[in-house]
Formats: C-alpha cells, structure tokens, sequence
C-alpha cells in the first residue's frame, strides 16, 4: 500500500499538469451524467405494510380523494351562526359549480360536498326560506330538526364537521373528489385546483377558509430551494474558517504573498469539494434504476449529501496540506515533502475514507429506501473527495510551489511556524492526562459510555411525512387545527387487504362478522352505531335498496343484509355486483381462482395511535384469518409508526455492523503495517464512547430517532474514526522515535497534529451547524446531532484515546512488534 502512494507521489510529481487535465476531463464526463438525474419525491418504504398498500393501489386505484376546507370564525364566536351559515352556502355552490366534474356521483348517503351545517343547509330548502329570514337561533333550529330526521349515517357526518369547542368556532367542509384512473399527479392536481376555487369565494367578515390536504400539504412543501441555502450557506461559512485555518503567520513584507497562498489553498480545498458533489451526482445517476439498478432515484433527502461531502470532504485537503506544509517548512522540497505527505497521511486518509464509506453503507439495512440509496451517494461522494484530494489537489499545488521556489518566494521559514501556534501548544498540554492519570480517564470514559448507553434506551422512534415539509408552511398550521379540533379529520383512512379464496359462504360471513368487530376497535369511527366502512360487505347491503337487484341477489343466495345462504353462490353474487353497481369493482376483484378484497375504513388514530389501530384491527379480522383469508390492516399511518420501531432495530444492527467493520479493518492494516493487530481495537474503542454520548445528548435535549438522525451510526464512524486514526498513526510514528529533547511521544503526537485535528473539527462542526437553521425537523435534529458528534470526536481523540494508547504501550515494548516496520511505512498526519 506504502508503495502504491509513493507510485501516486511520483506520477503527480512529474505529470502535474496531466494528472490535473485528466480529473478535469473526468469530472466534465461524470458531470454530463448528472443531467439525468431524476428526483423522485415521497419516502418509499420496502416492507409487507407498504407492499400491501402496493397492490391496493394497483388492483383499485384510489377512486377518490377526501378534501377538507377548514372555515374559522376569527372572533371565537359559535360558527352555528347565520354568517356562518352563508359561508357554507357560498363554498358549496363555488365548489359545486366551479369543480362540478371533479366530484364523485353522491348517493344518499355520502353526498360530495358535506359542510358543518349540512343539516341547516337542507332545512332551509325543505322549508323554502331564504337565509336573510333567519337568525342565529334559526339556524341552531333547523341543525338540530334535520338531523333528528337525516338517516343515521348522514346526521353523523354533519355532527362530526363541527370542531370540539364551546362554543365551535371552527366548522369543516369536506369534498369527495373523484380520482378514478387518475395517477398521483393528476390527483394532486385536481385538489390545488380545488384549492384555488376555495381561495376565491368571498365570505362574510370575520370568517376564512384553507383547504387542505395531505396532498396539498407534500406538494406544497419543496425542500429544494432550503437544501440549496443550506448547502451555500455551509460552503460559504467553510471557506470563512478555512481561511483561518490555512492561514500562516507572516514574515515581514510577506503578508500579502501568504494572503494569495491562504487563498490558493481555499480555493484548490473548494474545487475538490464542488468535483466531488459533481462527481456524486454523476455516478448516482450510473448507480441508479436507469443503468445499473443498485439503488434508487435522488428525492428531496438525499439532496442533503453535498452537506455531508462538504463537512467531511474539507478534512482530507486540511490534513494532507497540514502536513505537506510541515515538511516543507521543515525545509524539504516541494517533490519530497508531498511524497512525504502522500506516504503518511494519503494511507491515513485512505483509511478514513473506508472506513466512513463502511459507515454509510451500513444505511442499505435500513427499513427506507431512500437512507440506503443516501448511504450509497455519501460513500461514493467521500471517495470522490478522497481521489481529488490525493491526485487534483497536490497537482495544482506542486506546479504553484515550483514556481514560487523558481521565484524564491517560497515561505519556508512561515510554513515552519505552524507547529509552534497557541491551538496545537493547547492541545498538546491534554497528554497530562495520558502521562499520569490513564487509568482514571479511561474509567471515567467508561462510565459515560454508560450514560450514554442508557440514554439510548429512552429515545423515541419517529417517522412523520410532516417533518419533511418545512415548518413555516401554512398549512401545517391547518394541520394541526384539524388533528386538534377535529380528532385528525376526515382524511385518514386505514384500508384492510384481504386475499384468498373469499368467494365462498364461509369466508364472505366471516368477513361480515370482521367489518362489524371493527366497529368496536378503539380510533374507528362510526355512524349511525355501524363501522365507517367501505366493502364488498357495504356494496351489497346497499344493493338491497333496489328492488330488482335484489330479486337476483336471493336467487344467488344473499342473504338479510349483507350476509350469504350455506348454499350461496358467492362468486355469481360478486361477478352481478360489479357488473350492475358503480362500487363493487373499487372494493374487489377477481385473480384466478383468488379474490383480492378491500375495507376501507375512516380512522383518527394518528400515527401516534397506528400501531394499537393496526393491532386492534388483526384482532377483529380474525373470523376473516380463521376462514383461511390473509389480512393486512395498512395505512400511511401504520406503515409510519412501523418504521419507527424497525429504525430503532435497524440502529443497533448499523452500529454493531459499523462498528464490526471498522475495526475489523484497522485491526488488519495495523496487524500487517505494524505487527500490532490490538491497536485497531483501541483505536475504534472510543467511538463508542462518541455513539454512548451523543445518543445521551440526543435523549437529553429530546431529539428522536428518525430516518435522517438515524445516520448517526454512519455519521459516528465517519467523524469519530478518522480523529483516531490519525492520533494513532501519528503516535505510532513519534513511538519509535522515542522522547526527543525531554517531549514525550504522545505530548509531540497532539501538539504536532492538535491544530490539524481542530480545524477539522471546526470546520465540519461548522459545515453540519448550518443544518440547525433548517425548517425542516429532521435536518435541524441531525445539525444538532453531528455537532455533538464532532464534539464528542475531537474529546476522544485527545483525551481518551490517548490514555488507551499510554496503557497499551507501557505493555509493548518499542523493541518489539513495532520496529519490525520501516519508520517510513508509518501513517501520520
């Protein structure tokens, strides 16, 4: 390996200018793939729930779509009022006539358009008054007459629009659009041109209107133009510090020729970055379904891995142009010093590269689609940066170099200075720690991986769509009036797929007996004392109404209600029932000698409550189970709250296979570099103590577990372990020469690589900062997240993997396993 970095040296050493012109025209290549890029919105989900929902929709389509208008009476006062009542009157002919050929056909018992005061709105025509007759206790009148009147069903859906409040100063509207054929842009279409009619009614002083949907609510929110902030924002506060960092302290007369080095070295670390995004990009595209099918398209989330390569791609360029700059102030030539360089920190870097894409790509065992394909961009994203950063950076900056030693404006005696900064002086005073109190530290560390430990276990597992549209949306403000108000409204639903031999009299009573157990689980609602249902079960009670229809049911063998003869015909009853009614082919149909069946149901569990839903619902459907069916209760809401617990599952697996991998790997190249396998396993020992304390943090400040802060395992091992790699290379390298001019060599390994480590440090704390900014939950929750993450690194690094290092060598003599090695084959920063 030592060898393959001294070839590299060599080639950028003599070819500069072609190693620069080949990763310029590779980056122009890869970057024309990345114009056919395709985003693809939502949160794909892979599991039986998701699935079941699949074939829902390809069997049946989404036949219609519910849309809710909220109407708010701004001064508190009853909405039961004779304004409020114009109010729902003119909504109602705007929509009816503006939008008339978008509603479903109404049928009695589920009219399209239904308001808060559906029932005063028929009164008053039975009666043939008009609204100016009436007033506020008129209205309350004729509310309450027509629902004594109304059938059960009917009246149950007026009394429901009406918000919780004394008095209700909030009333729904609620319109059944009709969706049938249509995919789900047409759809969402549909609901904003709905939404357009609302805004345009004029109503009464003091009253207003939002229509909302969950449809309208993803479509609105577009995260794109809040990724690229994000991402200017941390590119331009990067380039700020890492200005600071490049800097060196001038000679006299000098400060200007030093300010264009510090720029030049900003600017080359700036072009490794903006390749690498590019690079991201383009082989994304390559990975993805239209050519190599290995992961999936880009979406609006992984629109945050240029803020990852960013945050972790600048460390690469501080590192390897820290130590270039070290030989080079050390008065070595510009070819030695970066095959110096390359030898040492080029295979230090390639071992963090490793061993943060190891990290990443522990996110393919994640529950959702989108984390793996993330994992796989951010790993692809952090080589891309690795390659610029050992081939195009060292290029440019050889050929800048040559010149200035042509020139004699090579700042040698300013490049030496470095070393001797109050930042690296600081952090090499933290080996007192490992000098005289290792054991101590070492306990001390251990009972904060503890905490931390049980920190863990009271984190709460989240996924809500919700927190993917930004927080100062509107309509999230609708949100939540219609979950406070109306117990979630009426949008949510949870759908039962049945599949099996259901057209017999055993397994259609049996579903029967289900549909009516289903009234009785907790969060299905209700009208008229019945399940809000839709079935084949509903279909055929309602095809009793005709009298003709029904005639040829009996003869089939239907029974009182929806229920069959012994001897009934069931699949002649079902083949009649799509054939003669408008529903029966949304709720069933037929696969071979299978029947693949629907219950649709109107729930307000909420995805807080989808869990006991979904359990309560299994419970009902067992008479359906017990007649040889397959049900699957599944909802948005279920498959949410599902996946927040397997993402709590599939933590512990990342951790463990991150973990497992990343030592597993510097166990290897210590045991060949060094004959000292044991050093591996200390150096990944305290990024446990990263995880133990940031999953503490996490708990205490009370941020969850969601598909974005579920990075954490990859994030960890792609900070945590490179802070450790290159204290250990460094003090592997310092070991064998033992203590020079009365400096131990732990004091030397953090004074020498302190300043490096804390502008890495500072730089991605910064990078991933700007994340806290966000309007979006789970990238705010996840800046918080890497922030202590980097802060719990760089207090590893320097002040507890050292103590570790201290122990293990008191027991391993210099003379030993290690000198074994050519000093030359060390890794260092």
């Amino acid at each position: 390996m030592i060898a393959l970095f001294d070839g590299l040296a060599r080639i950028v050493s003599r070819r500069p200018a072609v190693v620069v012109a080949v990763m310029v025209v590779l980056t122009l290549a890869i970057g024309a793939m990345s114009s056919q890029a395709v985003n693809e919105d939502g949160v794909a989900v892979d599991n039986e729930l998701s699935a079941a929902l699949e074939v829902i929709d390809d069997t049946f389509g989404d036949p219609q779509s519910v849309v809710q208008v909220v109407v708010e009476r701004t001064d508190g006062d009853d909405i039961r009022s004779v304004d409020g009542l114009r109010a729902a009157i003119a909504l109602q002919e705007a929509i009816e006539e503006q939008a008339a050929d978008t509603l479903i056909d109404g049928d009695g018992q589920q009219p399209p358009v239904a308001s808060w005061l559906g029932g005063a709105q028929i009164g008053l025509e039975m009666a043939g008054l008009d609204v100016d007759d009436l007033d506020d206790g008129a209205v309350l009148d004729l509310q309450d007459q027509a629902l004594e009147m109304l059938p059960p069903q009917v009246g149950g859906l007026f009394e429901g629009l009406l918000a919780d409040g004394d008095p209700p100063a909030t009333g729904l509207i609620i319109v059944f659009q009709d969706t049938t054929g249509l995919d789900e842009e047409a759809a969402s279409d549909r609901q904003f041109e709905l939404a357009e009619v609302v805004e345009g009614v004029e109503l009464p002083a003091g009253y207003q209107a939002t229509t909302f949907s969950f449809g309208l609510l993803l479509g609105a929110g577009d995260i794109g133009p809040e990724i690229g902030r994000l991402f200017g924002t941390a590119l331009l506060i990067i380039l700020l510090v890492l200005a600071v960092v490049y800097w060196v302290k001038p000679d006299a007369g000098q400060r200007l020729r030093l300010g264009r080095r510090t720029a030049a070295d900003v600017g080359l670390t700036l072009v490794v970055i903006v390749f690498a995004v590019v690079w991201m990009q383009g082989l994304g595209v390559l990975l993805g379904p239209d050519y190599a099918g290995l992961i999936g398209y880009f979406s609006p989330q992984t629109q945050i891995v240029p803020i990852l390569i960013i945050g972790l791609g600048v460390d690469f360029a501080i590192h390897l142009l820290a130590r270039y700059r070290g030989e080079v102030g050390g008065d070595a030539p510009p070819e030695r010093a970066l095959a110096t360089a390359m030898r040492t920190v080029g295979l230090t870097l390639l071992l963090c590269t490793a061993a943060t894409a190891i990290g990443f790509l522990t996110n393919l065992a994640s529950p959702v689609d989108f984390l793996a394909t993330l994992g796989v961009l951010a790993a692809v994203g952090i080589l891309a940066a690795f390659l610029l950063t050992v081939t195009f950076l060292p290029a440019i900056r050889l050929m800048l170099d040559r010149r200035a030693q042509r020139l004699g404006r090579l700042p040698v005696a300013a490049l030496s200075t470095q070393r001797e900064s109050r930042l690296p002086r600081a952090v090499g005073r933290t080996a007192w720690l490992a000098e005289r109190v290792p054991v101590p530290t070492v306990l001390v560390a251990v009972a904060l991986v503890v905490v931390g430990g049980y920190g863990f276990t009271q984190l709460d597992s989240e996924f809500n769509l919700t927190d993917f549209v930004p927080q100062d949306e509107p309509l999230l403000d609708t949100f939540e009036v219609i979950s406070e108000q109306f117990n979630g409204g009426f949008e949510e639903s949870t759908e039962v797929l049945l599949t099996g031999s259901l057209a017999t009299p055993d397994a259609h009573n049996a579903l029967v007996d289900s549909v009516e157990a289903a009234g009785d689980v907790d969060d299905v609602e209700t009208l008229g004392g019945e399940p809000d249902a839709t079935s084949i079960v509903s279909v055929l009670a309602g095809a009793r109404d005709d009298d003709d229809l029904a005639d040829e049911l009996e003869q089939l063998g239907a029974a009182d209600g929806a229920r069959v003869e012994d001897d009934a015909d069931v699949t002649a009853i079902y083949e009649l029932l799509i054939a003669e009614t408008s529903g029966a082919d949304d709720v069933i149909a037929f696969d071979g000698d299978e029947v693949i069946a629907r219950v649709t149901l109107r729930t307000s569990a909420g995805q807080s409550g989808a869990v006991a839903l979904a359990d309560g619902l299994d419970a009902a459907f067992s008479p359906a189970r017990d007649a040889g069916l397959e049900v699957v209760p599944t909802s948005q809401e279920i498959v949410q709250a599902r996946i927040g617990e397997d993402i709590e599952d599939s933590q512990i697996i990342s951790l463990v296979i991150a973990l497992g991998a990343a030592m597993a790997l510097l166990v290897l190249h210590f045991w060949v570099a060094e004959r000292a396998p044991m050093v591996g396993v200390i150096t990944v020992l305290p990024v446990g103590l990263v995880l133990a304390l940031t999953f503490g943090a996490m708990a205490a400040t009370g941020i969850p577990l969601n598909p974005v802060t579920a990075t954490l395992a990859a994030l960890s091992i792609g900070i945590g372990v490179p802070f450790t790699i290159h204290v250990t290379s460094r003090f592997l390298e310092e070991r064998r020469r033992g203590t020079v001019d009365g400096e131990a060599p732990m004091r030397r390994t953090l004074t020498q690589t302190g300043g490096a480590l804390a502008g890495s440090a500072l730089t991605t704390a910064i990078g991933f900062g700007v994340l806290v900014t966000s309007t979006l939950v789970p990238f705010e929750q996840l800046g918080y997240v890497i922030v202590y993450a980097i802060v719990f690194s760089l207090i590893a690094a320097i002040l507890v993997l050292p103590s570790l290092l201290v122990l293990w060598d008191r027991r391993a003599p210099v003379s030993g396993e290690g000198d074994e090695v050519r000093s030359e084959q060390a890794v260092t920063v």
